[in-house]
């Protein structure tokens, strides 16, 4: 099961698992800024969030602090990429702590059950990330 959080994104908004998940699949992404393979699959993230935005999804960013990178550094990467899904900082890494993170980028979706389905660690493409939401969404709905 998924532990329940909440964080304040960096849009002001307070997103809480607990109530995102009575109604849809959340998708959180762990990443830092100067990690090259979270630099690689962030394209893939948002061409997965436009494809999938008007479906019974929440995607989650949630920045990580790690070495010399900043909030403002993640602010930076997600202005200077377009991305337009909402994201977060785990300021002092406990919600990474109490998801056992080992390494990064992973990717946890978390269907409304509060049940963790998938985890992936290391870079998802547009394919499966779009290929395991319709899954999830479409078991809920049989």
């Amino acid at each position: 099961m998924a532990r329940d959080f909440q964080v304040t994104q960096f849009d002001g908004e307070t997103f809480r698992l607990s109530e995102q998940i009575k109604s849809d699949v959340v998708v959180l992404n762990f990443w830092y800024p100067s990690c090259p393979p979270c630099r690689e699959e962030m394209p893939a993230f948002q061409e997965a969030w436009l494809e999938l935005q008007d479906q019974s999804v929440r995607f989650l960013g949630l920045f990580v602090p790690q070495g010399f990178d900043s909030e403002q550094d993640a602010r930076d990467f997600v202005s200077e990429l377009g991305l337009t899904f909402p994201f977060a900082t785990d300021r002092l890494a406990l919600i990474a702590d109490a998801y056992d993170l080992e390494a990064f980028p992973k990717t946890y979706f978390i269907d409304t059950n509060g049940k963790i389905v998938a985890t992936h660690l290391s870079r998802l493409t547009t394919d499966q990330i779009t290929g395991l939401v319709r899954g999830i969404i479409s078991e809920r709905h049989s």
